[in-house]
């Protein structure tokens, strides 16, 4: 999955997540609504691993250590 990269207000690179993603969350935040839970947020975080700034919906990485990292029932494990 390739990220797209672009420059924040402060002039650093972020990684963006891919729109399809983003309608996913969406849709997702959609139902959470109806539901009433608390939406899904979308953060720029720094990858724990390499340094760089991304965006997230929970992951700590940035997908630059994949072969290292794993998951277990949907948690990411470094």
């Amino acid at each position: 999955m390739e990220f797209e990269t672009t420059t924040d207000s402060a002039g650093n690179r972020v990684k963006k997540l891919p729109p399809s993603v983003v309608k996913d969350i969406e849709l997702k935040n959609h139902a959470r609504r109806l539901a009433n839970l608390s939406p899904i947020r979308i953060k720029v975080r720094t990858c724990i691993a390499c340094g760089t700034m991304f965006e997230s919906a929970g992951n700590r990485t940035c997908g630059c250590n994949t072969r290292s990292t794993g998951y277990i029932a949907g948690r990411e494990i470094i």
